[in-house]
């Protein structure tokens, strides 16, 4: 919509209303608001004031509702604005309002990807898992290249213990993507869960040497891959030149930590885990998004071990 009256407020120092009003008095076109409305939104709803954010985005509806002739890019502003309000009703713990805004979404533009996922977010906090997976399936459909919706999926399909769909979609994602170190990963996985004599050698050895900037998740599914292969010195190696270009970052202490406890090399692995803590300021808050990554891939008892060794080392800060 192109705006066809002269701008005379900064949109950047108005309140959420005034930023809906200068869309619907045709001001500004709501694209190039679009980013103002939602942090402003989000802003008065962390405030407590999510219904009348929401009774605002229900006038700015009303008005791309009641537009005739719509051309595409009405119906997506239109989608986008029913979206927010989805997400803000979801943001206030409002779940089935966000549903019924999603579905509208939807209805609206049903090419667009963003509420089907929306939607499944909404239906896993209410643990319909069926209508979880058939919303990731239609975003997978409409737009086939949102990788992380295939690896939501493929969760989904194994909590159901549906291994046939679980070997598909990750099968189907990696036709896309080769080198997707979380889909390897997790094919591998399922693999050895379901047959722990199947050798994986191959597929390992394709994660390993994937062509992939190796970052938070990746390159802890890295390391243990290279770990599970016994490959500790490349890894250590490698983990160096890591610490070396980006020497703030902790994970590749508490991932290097490990290594060396594989290797009964103790007082390195105290070390690390000492510098892992420096990193963090030892505060367990900044710790714990580390530990659950870590947790994550090389599973509870190395997670378990690890919390123990940081828990029982008495050095002091420097």
């Amino acid at each position: 919509m192109i705006a066809n009256r002269k701008k005379k407020y900064d949109p950047t120092r108005c309140s959420f209303k005034k930023l809906c009003e200068l869309v619907t008095d045709y001001s500004y076109p709501y694209e190039d608001l679009a980013e103002l409305i939602e942090d402003k939104g989000y802003e008065e709803c962390m405030g407590g004031n999510d219904k009348e954010v929401i009774q605002e985005l229900g006038r700015l509806s009303t008005f791309f509702e009641n537009i005739e002739n719509k051309n595409e890019e009405n119906s997506r502003d239109l989608a986008d604005v029913y979206l927010l309000t989805g997400e803000f009703c979801q943001c206030s713990d409002r779940i089935p309002e966000s549903i019924a805004w999603f579905e509208k979404a939807i209805v609206v533009d049903d090419t667009y990807d963003v509420p089907y996922h929306s939607l499944a977010t909404a239906y896993i906090s209410l643990g319909k898992m069926n209508k979880a997976a058939q919303c990731l399936e239609q975003e997978i459909t409409v737009a086939p290249g949102n990788y992380f919706s295939y690896l939501m999926l493929a969760d989904l399909y194994e909590q159901r213990k549906k291994d046939d769909k679980v070997e598909d979609v990750l099968r189907n994602l990696l036709a896309r993507d080769s080198n997707n170190i979380q889909a390897l990963h997790k094919l591998i996985t399922f693999y050895e869960s379901r047959n722990p004599e199947l050798d994986m050698e191959l597929l390992r050895r394709r994660l390993i040497n994937a062509d992939k900037e190796l970052i938070k998740l990746d390159l802890v599914i890295w390391t243990y891959h290279m770990c599970c292969d016994g490959r500790y010195e490349e890894a250590l190696n490698f983990l160096n030149k890591r610490e070396a270009e980006s020497p703030e970052i902790s994970l590749t202490h508490l991932l290097k930590g490990h290594i060396y406890g594989c290797m009964k090399q103790y007082v390195n692995k105290r070390n690390e885990l000492e510098k892992f803590k420096k990193l963090n300021h030892r505060r367990e808050e900044f710790m714990r998004s580390k530990l659950d990554e870590f947790c994550k891939v090389f599973g509870e008892k190395a997670c378990t071990d690890m919390k123990k060794k940081m828990a029982v080392t008495k050095l002091t800060s420097r």
